[in-house]
C-alpha cells in the first residue's frame, strides 16, 4: 500500500480472485501468493479504517495513519475468515515484511516520505506491525523477535499495544452498530474499464469482478455499521500505485496498479 489515505468497510479483497491473480501473473511460489493476499487485504482494511474514522467521527488521539494501520491489523482478529486461518501469523508477518521491503527500496521523489509527512516512515510501520504481531501471542511468537530484530525495550510492551488496538476496534463496533430497525446504508461497488497499458492483466480483473467478494463484503459492512450516507468502492486504473478514501465523494479508490505493485514487492522479499 502506498501512502494510503482513507478506507472502506469490512472489505476483504477476495481470497479466490487474488489467488487467481497471482497464477495469471506468473507468480513464483506459494509464499508469493500468500504475501500478495495478506497485503491486498491490509490495503483495503487500512482504507476501511480511514473510512470508519471519518464517516463515524471516531475519536483519534495521535496520527490518523497509525490509527488506520491499527484498525486494519485488529480486523484480522475480528473477521472470522481471517481469525480462524492457521496461516494468520504468517499473513501478519507478510504485511510487516512488505514495509521492510518498501523501506529498503530506492524510491522516486514522488513516493518518498519526509519527516513532515502525515504517514510514518516505512521502517516505523514495519516495527509497529511486528510489535502488534508479537504482542498478539508473545508465548508463541518469539520467532517474530528473531526475524525482525525488534529490541526487548519495545517488545516488553507489545502485548499492551495489541490489546489497546483490539479494544479500539471492539469499542467502535459496539458504539456504532447499525440499529436493527434502520435499513442498511448501501455501499456500491464499481469496476472501471481497464486502461490500455494494463490490458495484459484483464484476466485478473475479470476474476475479481466475477467472484462477487467485494460486493459481499460491502454488504456486510453496510449491515454492520450505522453509516451516515451512501458510500462506494471504485476499482480503477490510476496510472500509479495507490489506494485512498475520497472524503468529499464518500468513495474508496482502489487502483489496479497497486495490486501489481504488491506482486513486484513479493519478488524482493527473502
Amino acid at each position: 500500500m502506498p501512502a494510503a489515505r482513507v478506507p472502506n468497510l469490512f472489505l476483504r479483497l477476495c481470497y479466490a480472485a487474488l489467488g487467481l491473480f497471482i497464477l495469471s501473473a506468473q507468480a513464483q511460489s506459494t509464499d508469493d501468493t500468500r504475501f500478495v493476499i495478506a497485503n491486498a487485504r491490509f490495503v483495503v482494511l487500512h482504507e476501511m479504517g480511514h473510512l470508519l474514522l471519518n464517516e463515524l467521527k471516531l475519536p483519534v488521539f495521535g496520527r490518523e495513519e497509525d490509527a488506520a494501520d491499527q484498525l486494519a491489523f485488529s480486523a484480522f482478529f475480528v473477521l472470522p475468515d481471517y481469525r480462524d486461518d492457521p496461516e494468520l501469523p504468517n499473513y501478519l508477518m507478510d504485511i510487516a515484511r512488505y514495509w521492510r521491503a518498501q523501506g529498503a527500496r530506492i524510491k522516486p521523489e514522488k513516493e518518498k516520505i519526509y519527516s513532515w509527512d502525515s504517514h510514518p516512515f516505512d521502517l516505523q510501520r514495519f516495527y509497529n506491525l511486528a510489535c502488534l504481531t508479537y504482542g498478539s501471542d508473545p508465548a508463541n511468537m518469539k520467532w517474530v523477535l528473531e526475524e525482525t530484530g525488534l529490541p526487548p525495550e519495545r517488545a516488553l510492551y507489545c502485548d499492551q499495544e495489541y490489546q489497546q488496538a483490539l479494544h479500539a476496534l471492539h469499542w467502535a463496533k459496539s458504539h456504532f452498530k447499525r440499529p436493527q430497525e434502520l435499513p442498511p446504508m448501501p455501499i456500491s461497488v464499481h469496476f472501471e474499464p481497464l486502461a490500455h497499458q494494463l490490458e495484459a492483466e484483464r484476466d485478473f480483473i475479470e476474476q475479481v469482478k466475477l467472484s462477487g467478494e467485494i460486493e459481499a463484503i460491502a454488504a456486510r459492512a453496510s449491515n454492520s455499521f450505522n453509516l451516515p450516507r451512501p458510500l462506494s468502492i471504485q476499482a480503477m486504473s490510476c496510472s500509479s500505485s495507490d489506494a485512498y478514501f475520497d472524503r468529499r465523494n464518500g468513495e474508496i479508490i482502489l487502483c489496479y496498479e497497486h495490486l501489481l505493485h504488491l506482486r513486484d514487492i513479493a519478488k524482493l522479499v527473502p
